[in-house]
């Protein structure tokens, strides 16, 4: 009797927990949409950073493993110092935006809220903290059992409460804004239609939605939500109620009878949005299944992504070197099953389906980054005042030791790592962007010249 009376009170306890906090009233509507206000990636965070130079960084997936690599960059930026419109400052000050997907995005948020404090306390709040275990012990525990009986909380809410708890304190976008770093855009997939949702105001203009009060742990988590092991993430469509007006390009390209464009199928995907009755919830996932690189988004946005321009356009400015630091921390382990008679279970199946489907988008992101950069320096170098592209890459297949490629491959895509790993992955990320070629290009090019890493 004793049991059953304490099991009625837990389940009414859980319930009214749960009805509290409802995914679906946690993103608010936009009383009034102006196109000027909100985390927009066209506003200049920090008239500090010079205008001469638009530095972007991109922080891949790969779990803590990808937390700890996109740290080390970080580092390495702080500790390099360089003489910009005659101002010596650290090449980190100079970051303009942080595109980041699943584990990257860890490390984007965190620093674009706390800036230097990442520094002091991320090792042992994050990327040293055995996450796993702790999601897991919060999974097990009767109370959250509770919780989730109730329609409004599944695994992706314990997961952003917890990421909540153990970084970001309760931090909204509101507090993002007040930080005046760089622009931080985290990226996650909308599992309708399979494309990129990036939490940004402009993504959240077409749902009528206030990105400033939506929580930073609740993006992250649906960044890193990966389908199986946590549940999507659920955001309200408010669309119509606040007067937003939609480019007019996706109206146009929808008149468009070519189906299979790129400029098609974004513009059908951004105009669903707009059928709030068709439409009701937006639910994302994990934004690896996507874009695992996080690059695709600030860049096919960006008015320098035609190669056509005919002349340097205004927006250019001041700009004398345009910059991304692509941090990748994909692996590609053995598959162990490569060599036993057993048949493969169905969960090694999906996981590496799943994988082989990343690592060939990502390639083919890699390419297209590549000859677009090209173009662009094409294009640049005609203009009265020219600028330079410069394409970053810092992966582990460019690691010089052997062993350590090794070591690094069999790491897992998880949220724990093995004693010293983290240490591993930092001083691989640090040495492998201060030895790349067109990193030291960029260096060199910078007007002043002069360099102290």
């Amino acid at each position: 009797m004793q049991n059953t009376v304490l099991f009625s009170a837990l389940l009414a306890f859980g319930l009214a927990c749960s009805g509290c906090s409802t995914y679906f009233t946690l993103n608010q509507p936009l009383e009034s949409w102006d196109k000027a206000s909100g985390y927009r990636s066209s506003r200049r965070w920090s008239a500090e950073r010079s205008d001469e130079l638009l530095l972007v960084l991109a922080f891949s997936g790969g779990g803590t493993r990808a937390s700890a690599f996109a740290y080390g960059v970080l580092e390495q930026l702080a500790d390099t110092e360089i003489v910009i419109g005659g101002k010596r400052r650290r090449l980190l000050d100079e970051v303009d935006h942080i595109s980041a997907v699943s584990g990257g995005s860890f490390t984007a948020a965190y620093y674009g809220l706390y800036g230097d404090r990442i520094f002091e306390d991320y090792e042992s709040r994050f990327l040293d903290r055995d996450v796993q275990t702790k999601l897991l012990l919060k999974l097990m525990a009767p109370w959250n059992w509770v919780r989730m009986a109730s329609p409004y909380y599944e695994r992706g809410d314990l997961a952003a409460e917890a990421y909540n708890e153990y970084l970001f304190e309760d931090a909204t976008y509101a507090d993002m804004i007040a930080s005046l770093g760089p622009f931080i855009q985290i990226n996650a997939t909308d599992i309708a239609t399979g494309h990129p949702f990036s939490f940004i105001q402009e993504q959240f203009d077409f749902l009528c939605s206030d990105l400033a009060s939506y929580p930073v742990a609740r993006a992250v988590a649906a960044s890193s939500a990966v389908p199986g092991v946590f549940t999507p993430l659920t955001l309200r469509n408010f669309a119509g109620k606040c007067g937003f007006a939609a480019p007019a390009w996706i109206d146009e390209e929808m008149r468009t009878p070519d189906a299979f464009s790129r400029a098609y199928v974004n513009a059908a995907n951004l105009r669903s949005y707009l059928d709030a009755d068709r439409r009701r919830y937006i639910r994302v996932v994990d934004g690896g299944i996507s874009d695992n690189l996080g690059v695709r988004g600030p860049f096919e946005s960006q008015v320098l992504s035609d190669p056509r321009q005919p002349r340097r356009p205004e927006i250019v400015g001041n700009l004398r070197n345009i910059v991304l630091v692509l941090v990748n921390a994909a692996t590609t382990p053995e598959a162990a099953w490569e060599n036993s008679d057993v048949s493969m279970t169905l969960s090694a199946v999906l996981q590496d389906a799943t994988t082989v489907q990343i690592n060939r988008y990502s390639l083919e992101t890699m390419e297209l980054l590549r000859s677009n950069f090209e173009a662009w320096n094409r294009t640049a170098s005609r203009w009265k005042s020219p600028a330079q592209f410069h394409l970053v890459e810092v992966d582990f297949t460019k690691l010089s030791s052997a062993e350590e490629r090794a070591y690094i491959n069999k790491l897992p895509t998880s949220f724990t790592l093995g004693e010293g790993a983290v240490d591993r992955l930092r001083a691989a990320a640090r040495g492998l962007l201060a030895e790349s070629p067109p990193y030291l290009r960029f260096l060199q090019s910078v007007q002043g010249g002069e360099i102290t890493p």
